[in-house]
């Protein structure tokens, strides 16, 4: 049952397990100190193992597989699941041939929006100390961090990971040294060149070969890979060009005065051929491929149309020489932008770099010898050994060189690390603190700082009230369930969690937490001739208000108290006999609307000049108005809208006018303002009978 499961498996993979690599799967040895590379190219996946000797590399086995879709395009993954299943073909086979349990694996990245920096960095050595291996390793990590660092000043729009870096060169107190180790000094300047890729990149890059159940044990750029495999230190004095040309890029690596000194990549490349093939001569991708990768004199091949075709090597090559060109222009314009002037020399290496007449093409383009382009093969990879049987050529140079670069130089610590719960793959130098680790986290340094909310003041009835805001809510960082700061060191497999900063509430009052709003009642009197404001009811800078609004910055309160006919008398000063409506009255006596107060035989008249007098309000709280004008509901308490002064139609606005001096604040705060139970607007109409609700 098992085995048809297994078998099931594979038919869906294309990749049939047998039964001896079921067999002896139980009985592999560690991978110890066996190198496992990786090359996950955009047409084929190469997997490599080699051994480290004193003399270089020695491979010991390689197995190459191709796409069987195009699930890549120029050199990143687009189908993650499908480049997996590939990568897990390649291991289990070299599993299976080798008796070996692979666990980890160095990949090199590629892609087309490749960014470098150049920067450098000066130290201040310890004085009289010799300068140790040590201490030179930790210089150049150091000088990675800090390019890094703005790197990402200039790129915090999005995630980047640096993914390859050259030590262009190094000065000691001034002067330029080759190995500053053994020697003292004060001052030592490093320039390096850093090589940035998106974040997307890699993670899909690593997600496919952690699927395929490996761990990614180191990283590297292809040109740089490729560079390492063909052009060793001591020929970098020299300046050369290297072009990898795989299937969907052609990286680019410039090696001058002993140093790599720049990268650059372009996305056209091979497939860019064989799409030229499949245009010209209508056939599907994987024909194209074997049209031009063969060598017979005349190739037969069928196209889309079932058709039975025939074509020779030499119409091939002329079919596809306006494309070969137009790559060639795009390797020496790749290579002219790194190196400002045409180089020395130049190394055609990749699968893309067999493409016949190339190399004289890139000659022309580059105005230089043609002998001084050459395609890569066996004879031009340096401190490699394989035995005689194995076929090595150009199109191996960067598998072989991602073995090769795993021995050399400084690697970077690639770690997964759980931030809020969702994990992060970060790829630093052995040393990473929560600060950096919030890039890629995309979280704002600045939400980590917040302040107090702000406080408001105002006056209730002359007196200075202020209400503070509250205190911000301070950030928290944990690691690993511990208290940490930005400056914690986190490592591989930590569970971090970071909680930003909040700002503190800001001060907030409102009428009701000063007044019993219930007791607000108001009402319009004649007093000796003129219209007044009588009852209980509050001022806000010098308006009248009977809505529990919200208190402003700035605010003056007044609770102005004149229920009763005393306390408006003695608010007007009057100390002569009055009579209320013609009848004498006690001075407890309350108010109402239409009360005409005047003194003794005196005509109850009103004065002309008196302005119109404000509109008796409303409040939520039940008390109704009896004033000429519309007859409508608010809030279920019937009442009469007066007509505006200015024979105007009366609109929303109007009414909500009348329950604060705010009336679009009134609206945003209030959960219901409906008319008739339609949503309000503020310049909808208002007709008599019509029933509004502001709740």
């Amino acid at each position: 049952m098992d085995e048809k499961k297994n078998n099931s498996t594979a038919k869906k993979t294309g990749k049939t397990k047998s039964k001896t690599e079921r067999k002896t799967s139980a009985k592999k040895e560690a991978q110890g100190d066996v190198i496992f590379a990786l090359d996950i190219g955009t047409s084929t996946v190469v997997g490599v193992l080699a051994k480290k000797t004193p003399q270089g590399i020695q491979v010991t086995d390689m197995v190459t597989t191709v796409h069987e879709k195009r699930s890549m395009a120029d050199g990143q993954i687009e189908d993650i699941k499908s480049v997996s299943e590939d990568i897990k073909h390649v291991k289990r086979e070299l599993e299976t041939k080798n008796g070996i349990a692979l666990q980890k694996a160095c990949i090199a990245a590629a892609g087309r929006a490749l960014k470098t920096l150049r920067a450098s960095w000066e130290y201040k050595l310890p004085k009289d100390k010799i300068i140790t291996p040590e201490a030179l390793k930790a210089t150049e990590l150091d000088a990675v961090r800090r390019t890094c660092e703005k790197f990402m000043q200039t790129n915090d729009n999005a995630a980047f990971y640096c993914v390859g870096h050259s030590v262009i060169s190094r000065s000691l107190d001034g002067f330029k040294v080759m190995k500053p180790e053994g020697h003292r000094g004060e001052r030592l300047t490093t320039d390096i060149i850093a090589a940035y890729l998106p974040a997307y990149v890699v993670e899909s890059l690593c997600t496919a070969v952690n699927d395929a159940g490996l761990e990614v044990s180191r990283l590297t750029l292809e040109p740089i890979a490729a560079m390492s495999a063909v052009i060793p230190p001591e020929l970098r004095l020299i300046n050369i060009a290297l072009c990898d040309i795989g299937a969907g890029t052609s990286d680019v690596a410039l090696a001058r005065d002993g140093s790599i000194v720049a990268y650059g990549m372009a996305t056209t490349a091979g497939d860019e051929i064989t799409e030229t093939i499949m245009k010209e001569l209508l056939v599907d991708f994987n024909t194209a491929e074997d049209l031009k990768t063969s060598s017979e004199k005349e190739i037969t091949y069928k196209n889309i149309l079932l058709s039975d075709c025939k074509i020779t090597h030499e119409q091939l090559i002329k079919l596809i020489e306006p494309a070969a060109r137009d790559l060639a222009k795009v390797i020496a314009s790749e290579i002219l932008n790194a190196n400002v002037t045409p180089p020395q020399a130049v190394f055609l290496v990749g699968g893309g770099s067999k493409l016949e007449g190339l190399a004289g093409l890139v000659a022309e383009e580059l105005n230089i010898d043609p002998s001084h382009v050459i395609t890569g093969r066996r004879e031009l990879l340096r401190n490699i050994s394989a035995s005689d049987d194995m076929q090595l050529g150009a199109e191996h140079t960067t598998p072989l060189g991602i073995a090769i670069s795993s021995e050399e130089g400084v690697s970077y610590d690639f770690t997964t690390i759980t931030v809020n719960g969702k994990k992060l793959r970060t790829i630093d130098t052995n040393r990473l603190t929560v600060f950096e680790l919030m890039r890629f986290a995309k979280i704002n340094p600045k939400d980590m700082i917040a302040s107090s909310g702000k406080s408001i003041s105002f006056t209730i009835s002359g007196k200075k009230k202020t209400v503070r805001g509250e205190p911000a809510n301070p950030s928290e960082i944990t690691v690993n369930g511990e208290p940490a700061s930005l400056n914690t060191i986190v490592t591989k497999g930590d569970d971090v969690s970071i909680i930003p900063a909040t700002r503190g509430t800001d001060g907030a009052a409102r009428i009701s937490d000063y007044f019993d709003m219930s007791l607000v009642r108001s009402c319009t009197v004649t007093l000796l001739g003129k219209k007044r404001r009588a009852g209980r009811y509050i001022l806000v800078n010098g308006r009248e208000t009977v809505s529990d609004r919200r208190l402003w910055d700035g605010d003056e309160v007044e609770f102005v108290e004149t229920d009763t006919l005393g306390k408006l008398l003695a608010q007007g000063g009057i100390t002569k006999s009055v009579l209320l409506n013609g009848r004498h009255a006690s001075p407890e006596v309350l108010l109402k609307s239409g009360d005409i107060i005047a003194y003794e035989n005196t005509p109850e008249t009103v004065s002309e000049t008196v302005p119109e007098p404000v509109p008796e309000t409303v409040p939520p709280t039940g008390e109704s108005a009896v004033r000429a004008g519309l007859k409508i509901s608010v809030n279920g308490i019937q009442s009469e809208f007066p007509a505006r002064s200015d024979g105007g139609k009366s609109i929303f606005l109007d009414v909500a006018a009348v329950f604060s001096d705010d009336p679009t604040q009134l609206l945003a705060n209030a959960n219901t303002v409906t008319i008739n139970g339609k949503i309000a607007r503020l310049d909808d109409e208002i007709h008599d009978g019509d029933v509004i609700v502001i709740e």
